[in-house]
Formats: structure tokens, C-alpha cells, sequence
């Protein structure tokens, strides 16, 4: 169980990734689909960077899952993508062409390392290869190594903002992208998205800057809901430090 869990400390698995050095990132909580893996290995393309081996989605890997543009978390994030990086092409020419490449405009990670289909789903692969046979207890093992390399990752190449999905989990991306403690000068900022979401940016002494939204599905589906997420992105945090024209996404 120890080795598993120490090596979360520095392999960069469950990620789909992307460019690493990107001012804007994603992190979901774990991978829902069920055309992952349940392994300790890095399971997409890679390249090195500052001693770490980090993932990326390259044109072959997209080629060889097909999949992958069927995927709707994916399809939602890359139109917030186009939004924010007026990308004039539409989501779907992103997620071929540039969508978590290793020149891409954004990073993606996971608080999470393993893939399930549902979030409180636990199989005997799981169990098998955590060696606890409650989920809970994996999360907590989580806290305590993979956060680790969430945290050093930030400090090391940070990123402006990081948008996160999961609101029951805030305290949780605090933690891991923070790191310990309670953060000096915290600010909570929340905006209401449609009719019935709302999302927090977070801002403090850290340079990095959090946006806590709901999940990506159920009540947030709307196209109207993730332009009003990509402007709140290229708004607050993007226009003002990098300089960018933005417009819709056709």
C-alpha cells in the first residue's frame, strides 16, 4: 500500500495533462469514464520537464482513442476553452487540434489518481491496488502524498488561476493546491451562473488563484452557463495579467 501511495508523491498519473506551463488549469476530481485503466502507470503520452514526467494528449493518442471526442466532460471544457482563447475554430476542431497537447493553452489534473465511473463506485481492481476496501481511506491516503505533488507542481511552474469542479469539495482543492494551513488575506468572491449554480473565486497570498464550480453536468449544462464560467475566467483573472482579445467561440 505504502508504495502506491508514495509514489503519488511524484508520478503524475490520472492526468490527462497538457502544457504544463499554461497560465490556466483544470482539475476534476477523478476520471469518470469507464474506458480508463485502474493502474499506478501514467497512461498517456509524455514529455520531461524539471524532473517530472508529465502527460499530455498528443494528435496519435487522439487518433488511437476515438473515444476521447465523445467524452462530454472534455467537449465542455474544451468550449470553455475556445471562450476564453477565442478560438474561432469551435470546441470540436480544439479537441483535435489543440485540446491538453503539450503546446496547448491549458493543464489538466485530477485530485484523484484512479478512474471511476460513478464517484462512489469501488471495485475489486480498486481494492486490489490500494489495498483498502473503502474509498474514503484511499481519499485520505490521497491527502496525504498525492497533494503533495499537486502543491509542489503549482509552486514550481504557477499557474494564474486553476478551475476547479466540485463545489462539496473546496476544502479539498485548497488543500491541494495550497497546501497546508490556512491561507493569509482569503477571499471568497461567488457569481451567480444561469438560474440555479453558482461559482467561488477564491484569491489570497498565493498567486495562484482558484474558481470553485459545480460539476460539470446535472444542473451545469447549458452553453449560456459555460460561456458565463469562461468569461468570469478571462475577465477577472486572464485579461488583466496576460493582455488577451477575447470573443466568443463560434
Amino acid at each position: 500500500m505504502i508504495d502506491f501511495y508514495t509514489s503519488l508523491e511524484s508520478k503524475l498519473i490520472g492526468f490527462d495533462g497538457g502544457n504544463i506551463r499554461s497560465p490556466l488549469w483544470f482539475s476534476g476530481l477523478e476520471w469518470g469514464s469507464s474506458d480508463e485503466k485502474i493502474t499506478a502507470n501514467i497512461t498517456r503520452p509524455t514529455y520531461s520537464i524539471a524532473n517530472f514526467d508529465v502527460p499530455y494528449l498528443s494528435k496519435e493518442w487522439k487518433d488511437e482513442t476515438p473515444q476521447f471526442f465523445k467524452w462530454q466532460f472534455d467537449q465542455k471544457i474544451a468550449k470553455l476553452l475556445c471562450r476564453v482563447f477565442d478560438f474561432e475554430g469551435g470546441y470540436k476542431e480544439y479537441m483535435r487540434e489543440k485540446y491538453c497537447e503539450a503546446d496547448s493553452n491549458e493543464f489538466k489534473v485530477n485530485l484523484f489518481p484512479l478512474p471511476a465511473p460513478q464517484i462512489d463506485k469501488w471495485s475489486a481492481e480498486h481494492i486490489e491496488l490500494t489495498k483498502t476496501r473503502i474509498k474514503y481511506h484511499y481519499q485520505t491516503y490521497c491527502a496525504q502524498y498525492r497533494f503533495k505533488l499537486l502543491h509542489a507542481l503549482v509552486n514550481e511552474f504557477k499557474p494564474k488561476v486553476i478551475v476547479c469542479f466540485g463545489r462539496g469539495y473546496m476544502e479539498e482543492f485548497k488543500l491541494a493546491f495550497w497546501g497546508e494551513g490556512s491561507p493569509a488575506s482569503l477571499t471568497e468572491t461567488e457569481f451567480k451562473i444561469g438560474e440555479r449554480n453558482i461559482i467561488s473565486v477564491l484569491s489570497s497570498n498565493h498567486a495562484t488563484k482558484l474558481i470553485v464550480a459545480p460539476f460539470l453536468g446535472r444542473n451545469l449544462t447549458a452553453n449560456s452557463d459555460l460561456d458565463e464560467i469562461a468569461d468570469i475566467v478571462k475577465n477577472i483573472i486572464l485579461s488583466d495579467s496576460m493582455g488577451f482579445q477575447f470573443s466568443t467561440c463560434l
